[in-house]
């Protein structure tokens, strides 16, 4: 008889609860919005990731923008997916959590600037419980804002590294004023996968250039990069060497870059491994409302032939950049 009354409550009793919280940021409300619309930011703030070492986040393709979808894998919380249900605005945004179980926990963020440098972000839990155990619903609710205000609590120290401290993939972003440079190179379509050879090859050619023309060179060789085309798998490239002043030599291209601001990272390890500095520099553009204008300079600092290990390779990742239209 009492477990007949239990189940007559459970079943009068709705299933589906949520709850309301908020937190003020001290960002501005487009660095708060860009990281909750990239689902792979989300190993660094959502508290399974944080609370669980195992935690593991795949993101097989795309991770920005609503539809967008990334699994994981958590020996703690167990496996599930989180994706980006919808953004159709700049201050609103829906995120979910499906476990494979089929649970399934909806997060709906409202962000409100308050001022030039503070947002307030206001959170709406929902999700639904089995019968029976929807009696406990309020121990539900309560373990839900409990998360919640722990994601607001890492999204707060994600955001701020970013806005304050500008750390962006664990690469500090430096902005300043380049001077005007002036370059002598060798220019063509690449390969992705033959860049590396191609680079190798035409930094030689333009050192014996050089020699040949008694032509001195200002500092270290440079790769510059005009275009990256995932479609062909192409990159318009130049194997290229600092010079003094603008010097037409013959079979070679002058480059002339005048002086404008620019952002820089100071990246160390081999170069085809640079993707995330690269990925960093993207995602400050992105935050600050920039874009590059051609070419990106890596200044490779590091003479390999002395020294053999790879870690210790510096290589200055430069873009230029100008307010976003």
């Amino acid at each position: 008889m009492v477990l007949f009354l239990i189940g007559l409550l459970s079943f009068f009793i709705s299933r589906t609860y949520e709850v309301h919280t908020e937190m003020e940021l001290k960002a501005p409300a487009n660095f708060v919005f860009n990281a909750l619309n990239n689902v792979n930011h989300q190993s660094q703030w959502n508290t399974k990731a944080t609370l669980d070492t195992t935690f593991k986040l795949i993101c097989a393709g795309a991770s920005v923008g609503a539809g967008v979808s990334c699994d994981y894998t958590s020996t703690l919380y167990g496996n599930g997916v989180l994706r980006i249900l919808n953004n159709q605005t700049h201050d609103s945004i829906i995120l979910s959590d499906e476990q494979k179980s089929g649970k399934e926990k909806i997060f709906i963020y409202k962000l409100i600037t308050k001022d030039s440098t503070t947002t307030i972000v206001k959170v709406n839990g929902k999700s639904t419980s089995g019968y029976i155990s929807n009696l406990w619903n309020f121990i539900h609710r309560w373990k839900l804002k409990k998360q919640i205000h722990q994601n607001l609590d890492n999204l707060k120290v994600f955001v701020n590294d970013r806005y304050k401290n500008k750390m962006y993939n664990g690469y500090q972003i430096k902005e300043m004023t380049m001077n005007q440079r002036f370059f002598i190179s060798y220019r063509s379509l690449v390969q992705f996968e033959n860049m590396q050879q191609y680079y190798s090859q035409n930094i030689s050619g333009l050192y014996q250039k050089a020699l040949e023309q008694n032509l001195a060179i200002s500092g270290m060789p440079c790769g510059l990069y005009y275009k990256w085309d995932t479609t062909s798998n192409k990159a318009d490239m130049a194997a290229a060497l600092p010079t003094l002043a603008e010097f037409n030599i013959m079979d070679t291209e002058s480059v002339n870059i005048p002086s404008k601001p620019a952002i820089v990272i100071e990246y160390k390890g081999e170069s085809n491994k640079s993707a995330p500095a690269h990925n960093a520099m993207d995602e400050y553009m992105l935050d600050h409302r920039l874009e590059n204008t051609p070419p990106v300079i890596e200044e490779y600092l590091t003479d390999p032939a002395k020294e053999p290990d790879p870690n210790k390779w510096v290589t200055n990742i430069i873009y230029y950049v100008i307010p976003k239209k």
